[in-house]
């Protein structure tokens, strides 16, 4: 039974091995307590001799659901997750028990979306208004003719309509509906992308900064793989609103929101600011003291403060 969690560890025995995972020279086995059960030497590690066969590894560890690595070819992760169902995981972390820990808590909110993306798909119907108003904000910061990808891309309810043709996504169950949208969509989480660099022209985060472990470290990737001037466009439920406030009742009471964290616009300027990058624009939508009286499509506003939906676009400032 596929169980555990496998690091590629360095012959320290401490760090992450920063080569290909399939040639680690240890595999660190973890519980998904996170606790070590042991560390195995890699029969295929020895001198130096490569190979590209993630079936081997696969077949040499066979309690092990969850590869984690700082170096995993995207041929080599596209069959593990796609063939062999095993899920491969890329992290910045440069010790063992930091990047199973930051595994594990990403995982938290992965896990929610997995159990209940049917429910997440009957949100956008039932509050057909509301979804309607905030593709139309996005709408006015999206670059038109550009070459985009949506990170956190979930069914693809935001990429579909705005054109945006590839995205990112750790939850399986979400990702198969973006796929039969159409979406090119990419297993992985938004601290540590499967994307080459410069290779965009913007990136939309909607949302997606509330769930993620480390918002600065997303922010870095995502201005890691836009192309010079490229830009960033970062869409929140304003917590300083009234209906920002309306979703922080729902943290504490509903099930997709309980690990979130909801930001005001001026912490998401702040972030832009900090990982380099030049604040273009600020849309809002979501007008009014609750979601349940948007009956009807919202025209966006310039700036914030009123709506409960908030949209940032940034230029990366090289």
């Amino acid at each position: 039974m596929r169980q555990y969690i496998a690091v590629a560890t360095q012959k320290d025995t401490k760090s992450l091995w920063s080569g290909h995972f399939g040639v680690s020279p240890i595999y660190s086995i973890f519980n998904e307590k996170g606790e070590m059960i042991e560390q195995r030497q890699n029969p295929y590690a020895t001198d130096g001799k490569h190979h590209d066969d993630p079936d081997l590894i696969v077949n040499f560890l066979p309690d092990v659901k969850t590869f984690i690595a700082k170096n995993m070819g995207q041929k080599s992760r596209e069959r593990l997750v796609n063939k062999l169902n095993i899920e491969g995981i890329l992290v910045g972390e440069d010790n063992i028990y930091d990047a199973v820990k930051y595994y594990l808590d990403a995982k938290k909110n992965v896990d929610v979306f997995e159990r209940c993306y049917e429910k997440y798909e009957n949100w956008f119907d039932k509050n057909r208004a509301v979804y309607e108003s905030e593709l139309l904000m996005l709408k006015k910061v999206i670059p038109e003719g550009k070459k985009g990808i949506e990170i956190g891309v979930g069914s693809g309810r935001f990429a579909y309509p705005l054109g945006i043709k590839e995205g990112v996504e750790p939850s399986k169950e979400m990702a198969k509906i973006a796929r039969e949208r159409g979406i090119n969509v990419y297993y992985g989480y938004a601290e540590k992308l499967p994307l080459a660099d410069e290779e965009y022209d913007f990136a939309l985060i909607a949302v997606t900064i509330c769930f993620v472990e480390d918002p600065i470290k997303t922010l870095m990737e995502a201005k890691r793989i836009l192309k010079p001037k490229g830009e960033v466009i970062v869409a929140i439920v304003d917590r300083e609103t009234s209906i920002g406030r309306e979703y922080l009742n729902k943290k504490e009471k509903g099930k997709f929101y309980k690990n979130a964290h909801f930001f005001s616009t001026e912490e998401i300027n702040d972030m832009l600011k900090q990982t380099g990058f030049k604040p273009k624009s600020t849309y809002q939508t979501l007008f009014g003291e609750s979601i349940k009286g948007i009956n009807t499509k919202q025209e966006p506003k310039k700036g914030y403060g009123e709506g409960g939906f908030v949209a940032v676009s940034g230029v990366k400032d090289e």
